[in-house]
């Protein structure tokens, strides 16, 4: 796998390359096949950040998914979008579809690479946005909220 620089970072196939691994970590239901694709895919010390814990290498990433299965039955992980990188980090969307081919839960996660290339981290976030807090001062929130200047 490619290493990162830190001025140059991780080109997009490298990420690409990597994430196919990963999904088909997530795709499979045999245990043994799932570490072997994680050891493939991701750093012995990698990190899934849930919203209420964090999964810490092979065998707890691989307790995460099977629990996906069980939570999602016949539901698969996607890549909706294509990647924004920054160095070794890339932000990408995501999706789980059920068997019918509906989106079920879609988001955002940040990926990072360690310096061999495999997977370090995934901070996924499933949950919209919400609003600004009512207490946020005006002088640092848009005027006319949702609207980007100049775009169309």
């Amino acid at each position: 796998m490619q290493s990162a620089s830190p001025r140059t970072g991780v080109n997009e196939q490298a990420f690409l390359r990597v994430l196919v691994v990963y999904h088909e970590a997530f795709a499979t239901r045999d245990r043994a096949r799932r570490l072997d694709l994680l050891a493939a895919s991701m750093t012995p010390d990698a990190e899934i950040w849930g919203p209420k814990r964090v999964f810490a290498g092979y065998h707890e990433i691989s307790d995460k998914i099977e629990a996906f299965h069980k939570n999602w039955p016949e539901c698969r992980l996607v890549l909706t979008t294509g990647l924004n990188t920054f160095l070794n980090a890339a932000r990408l969307g995501c999706a789980i579809i059920g068997p019918d081919g509906a989106v079920r839960a879609s988001g955002e996660a940040i990926v990072e690479l360690a310096d061999d290339g495999r997977i370090r981290r995934v901070i996924p976030f499933w949950e919209a946005l919400p609003p600004l807090p009512a207490e946020w001062p005006g002088r640092f929130a848009p005027s006319c909220q949702g609207k980007v200047e100049g775009a169309a």
